[in-house]
């Protein structure tokens, strides 16, 4: 820590040791294009002395950290078999140690020549390459040197900048590029290679391009798209439109490994296009069928119905165009039991369900999921679940006369299973005159064994269902004696 510490406050001294001579200065550093792992630190000293030796230090994480401590008087080189040129530039000092000078300054500090990926025109087969430019010493010339694999390097050219194009490439060809930077002191530091596969630009097969089928995973979407993998342009696109877009959004997809694709996406409203983008003309070409929109399906229960509806999915809403050779069918799961086809065949994205009709009237909760399906196309729906409404009522009036008609008061229950129940008749005084926890126990009109008088009472009730809701309500009833 005392030498580090050492090492940072003297940063601004170093050019005054420097020039004493009796303290390193680096030569250049280079990568060894052998392996992308090493880098080789050259420096020099114009005065020896005893009790000299050298440290390497490497520039990480915006300190200089220790390579390699202790080396030789008689050391002017070091490789770091440690470095990483082939991902970016490196960056080295050198500092001398001599016995009894407890001061280690740090040489001025160098740094590799770092190639990046260039910018390749694929209609043209032309390379731009761009690098980083060498630190710490100033340079006469950088030069590209290239070559196709397994052939030795040639000389593409020099330039005093830091870019370079290039239109001497063959069709359907692999190369290697590096940069060789000539140094003021005649020295040369090599950057990392990069490679470049040439190709001559073939036309895809339009017919075999399509989406063949579109999920909505409740609100994500899954497209299935097939492609043609004989083609070598930039690649394949996904369009979003939404209806609220007067531009539609690309996502581009350039990696590929088989003659389908999957897309992901966020979006069940937008209405999504797979097309084919083409480099030299900036064109894109559309296959057939490869227009769709993801099912969205909404619903609402009453305690006999559910209305269900939802949207064409094999449509160009873009040019508002619509199938009439697309059918739907649904699907309904009860009471988390297995999902089965209730109606199949239907043209029109409407239909109202009875739920009697797809199960007893114990049934609660429904979900419903559509497929559309279109030449051999699939689309699926989001699955929406209802509850089948609870149908309780309560008569406004009731004659507790014993002629079996009409004779008790209490809440008419259908389609709804009850676990808790609460019912509670009070007179005009608010006191109570019936009570009951089952909807079975009805009110016959008395208390305390005999028949009450005439007039209006209230009544309280409260019900838990078994799905979880809770009904609640609050009125009046007449006690009629005809």
């Amino acid at each position: 820590m005392r030498r580090l510490l050492a090492i940072l406050l003297l940063s601004a001294a170093n050019q005054a040791f420097a020039q004493s001579g009796r303290y390193a200065e680096i030569s250049s550093v280079s990568v060894d294009t052998m392996s992308e792992r090493r880098v080789t630190i050259k420096w020099y000293v114009a005065e020896v002395v005893n009790g000299q030796s050298f440290a390497v230090y490497h520039w990480e994480n915006n300190i200089w950290a220790l390579v390699v401590d202790s080396l030789p008087a008689n050391m002017r080189e070091y490789q770091d078999v440690k470095a990483h040129p082939f991902e970016h530039a490196e960056r080295y000092a050198v500092s001398t140690s001599i016995t009894g000078d407890h001061n280690a300054p740090l040489s001025d500090a160098h740094q590799t020549v770092f190639l990046r990926s260039g910018d390749y025109d694929k209609c043209h087969n032309s390379l731009t390459l761009n690098w980083s430019a060498y630190v710490g010493a100033d340079v006469t010339s950088y030069t590209v040197f290239g070559r196709k694999i397994g052939q030795p390097y040639s000389n593409f050219g020099s330039t005093a900048d830091t870019t370079f194009a290039t239109d001497r490439l063959e069709d359907d060809t692999d190369y290697n590029f590096m940069v060789v930077a000539t140094l003021q002191n005649g020295l040369k530091s090599l950057s990392n290679i990069i490679s470049y596969k040439t190709f001559k630009p073939i036309a895809p097969n339009l017919m075999l391009v399509g989406i063949d089928t579109i999920l909505n995973r409740q609100g994500t979407v899954e497209l299935h798209c097939r492609i043609d993998t004989a083609t070598n342009l930039q690649g394949y696109a996904i369009w979003r439109k939404t209806d609220a877009s007067e531009e539609s959004e690309r996502t581009l997809i350039t990696d590929f490994t088989s003659d389908h694709i999957i897309f992901e996406d966020d979006d069940a409203t937008a209405t999504y296009r797979i097309g084919i983008v083409d480099f030299c003309n900036s064109g894109m070409g559309f296959g057939l069928q490869s227009v769709a929109q993801p099912i969205v399906v909404e619903a609402d229960a009453d305690a006999e119905t559910v209305q269900v509806n939802w949207n064409y999915s094999f449509c160009d809403k873009w040019n508002n165009l619509f199938s009439d050779n697309e059918h739907f069918t649904v699907f309904c799961a009860v009471d988390g039991g297995m999902e089965i086809p209730v109606a199949t065949g239907i043209p029109a994205p409407s239909i109202t369900l009875n739920f009697n009709e797809i199960a007893d009237d114990r049934a609660q909760n429904f979900c419903i999921r559509i497929e559309a399906s279109f030449e051999n196309r699939l689309s699926q729906s989001n699955t929406v679940c209802v509850e089948r409404q609870a149908d309780m009522w309560l008569p406004t009036a009731f004659t507790p006369n014993g002629d079996g008609l009409n004779d008790t008061f209490g809440p008419v229950v259908k389609s709804a299973q009850i676990t808790d129940f609460e019912f509670i008749v009070y007179d005009r005084y608010g006191g109570r005159v019936f009570v009951s926890t089952s909807p079975d126990n009805r009110w016959d009109g008395t208390h305390s064994g005999k028949q009450v008088t005439e007039g209006g009472y209230l009544y309280y009730l409260k019900a838990k269902l078994q799905n979880g809701q809770t009904i609640e309500r609050k009125g009046s009833v007449n006690v009629v004696y005809p």
